[in-house]
C-alpha cells in the first residue's frame, strides 16, 4: 500500500524498480568489413557536491544500454554570482547533453522560462534530477510538455504523503521547518505546509536562515535555529529539500536535532543514509537517476526532442530508517513501519 493510499493507518512505502535494456555487440569475421562503431555522445555533469548514488544510477543505466558515452563533471559552487562563469565552462566542453543535479544548479544553467538567454543554457539539451518543483521554482512553465530544453525527474513525495509517513511513526502536534531564502524550493515547501496546517491539525513553527551581504545563507545559525524550534515546542523538525540543509551541512542540522533531543524527519535520502537524520520518506536516489538516463537515452538515441518529454516524478517511495539515531533519542519505530522500511545504523 502507498502513503498516499494510507490515510486511515500506517502503510507501505514501496521501492521502484528500474528496467534496464542492453544489448551485446556483435564481432565481425576479420576479412569483412567492421561494422560503423556506435555514435558517441558527450554528457557534461554539472554538480555542486561529489558525485552520488544518483549519478551512478544515471550511469549504471546508460552503461546497461551500452551506449558510448564520455562523461565530463563541472563543479557549481551554488552561488548566484559564479552562475555565468560556469555556463561558459560547459558551452566550452561543447556537450551533446547537460545533467543536472538539483534546483540552483539547474536554474543556474538553464535559467527560468520567462528569462532571457544571455547568460543561460537554450540551445542544449538538460536533464535534471532532485529537483524539487520545476514549475513552481519558475524553471518550466509546466511539465508535460516541457516546451523547452529541459525535462528530468524530482525526487521528493507529495507534501500529505510526507506528513502521512510522520505520523506513521511519531504522532505531532507542532512542526518545525527552516526555510533557506537563498533556496526558493524551500519557501515554496513552507507556502505549502502553512495551507495544510489547519486542515491536517498541527501548528507549523517556522524559522529563516539568515543571509548576509551577498545574499548567501549563514550555517553558523543553524544550531541557534533548531535549538529556538525545540524551546518553542517542536515535537518535530521536518528537513525539507534543501541543498543546503540535507545536503551541504547535514551533518550539522542532524547531529544538533540529537543533541537537543529533537527527532527529524527528512525529504532527501543521503542526510538520513549519510548523516543522522531519523527517517525520511523519498524516491530512491539510484532510481531517480536511472529514470534520468532513461531520458537522456530518449533525447540522443531516439532523437526525441527534450521539449516534448514529460518532467516527471517517481510515483512510489522508499521509507528509511536511521536506527543509531531512534536509539539515541529513545524512538524506536513501530513494528509496522519495520516491515517495511529500510533501516540503516
Amino acid at each position: 500500500m502507498q502513503w498516499l493510499e494510507a490515510r486511515q493507518r500506517p502503510g507501505a512505502a514501496l521501492i521502484l524498480a528500474a528496467l534496464l535494456a542492453a544489448s551485446v555487440p556483435m564481432r565481425a569475421p576479420a576479412q569483412t568489413p567492421q561494422p560503423a562503431a556506435a555514435p558517441g555522445y558527450h554528457i557534461v555533469m554539472v554538480l555542486p557536491h561529489r558525485p552520488e548514488n544518483t549519478e551512478a544510477g544515471f550511469q549504471d543505466y546508460l552503461l546497461k544500454r551500452n551506449l558510448n558515452v564520455k562523461i565530463d563533471t563541472v563543479v557549481y559552487s551554488g552561488r548566484a554570482e559564479d552562475g555565468p562563469a560556469t555556463v561558459e565552462k560547459v558551452r566550452a566542453l561543447a556537450p551533446d547533453l547537460i545533467y543536472t543535479w538539483g534546483t540552483g544548479t539547474t536554474l543556474a544553467m538553464a535559467g527560468k522560462h520567462d528569462a532571457g538567454p544571455d547568460q543561460h543554457i537554450r540551445d542544449i539539451p538538460i536533464v535534471f534530477t532532485e529537483v524539487t518543483d520545476p514549475v513552481g521554482s519558475g524553471l518550466l512553465r509546466q511539465t508535460n510538455p516541457p516546451g523547452r530544453n529541459v525535462t528530468g525527474v524530482s525526487h521528493v513525495a507529495p507534501v500529505a504523503v510526507q506528513l502521512n509517513a510522520m505520523r506513521g511513526y511519531l504522532p505531532f502536534k507542532r512542526l518545525g521547518y527552516i526555510t533557506n531564502p537563498a533556496e526558493s524550493n524551500t519557501v515554496g515547501v513552507a507556502d505549502e505546509l502553512r495551507r495544510m496546517a489547519g486542515g491536517e491539525g498541527f501548528e507549523l513553527l517556522e524559522a529563516a536562515l539568515p543571509l548576509d551581504a551577498s545574499g548567501q545563507p549563514q550555517a553558523q545559525a543553524l544550531p541557534a535555529l533548531i535549538r529556538g524550534l525545540r524551546e518553542r515546542g517542536a515535537d518535530l523538525l521536518y528537513v525539507g529539500p534543501s541543498t543546503f540543509l540535507a545536503f551541504t551541512h547535514r551533518d550539522l542540522v542532524s547531529k544538533t536535532a540529537i543533541s537537543e533531543g529533537l527527532p527529524t524527519f527528512c525529504a532527501t535520502e543521503s542526510i538520513v543514509r549519510k548523516a543522522s537524520c531519523m527517517f525520511g520518506l523519498f524516491a530512491n536516489g539510484t532510481n531517480v537517476g536511472r529514470f534520468a538516463g532513461y531520458k537522456a537515452a530518449q533525447i540522443l538515441v531516439d532523437k526525441t526532442p527534450v521539449e516534448r518529454i514529460p518532467a516527471e516524478s517517481l510515483q512510489r517511495f522508499s521509507l528509511l530508517i536511521n536506527m543509531g539515531t531512534a536509539k539515541a533519542l529513545g524512538l524506536y519505530p513501530p513494528l509496522a513501519l519495520l516491515n517495511v522500511a529500510e533501516v540503516v545504523q
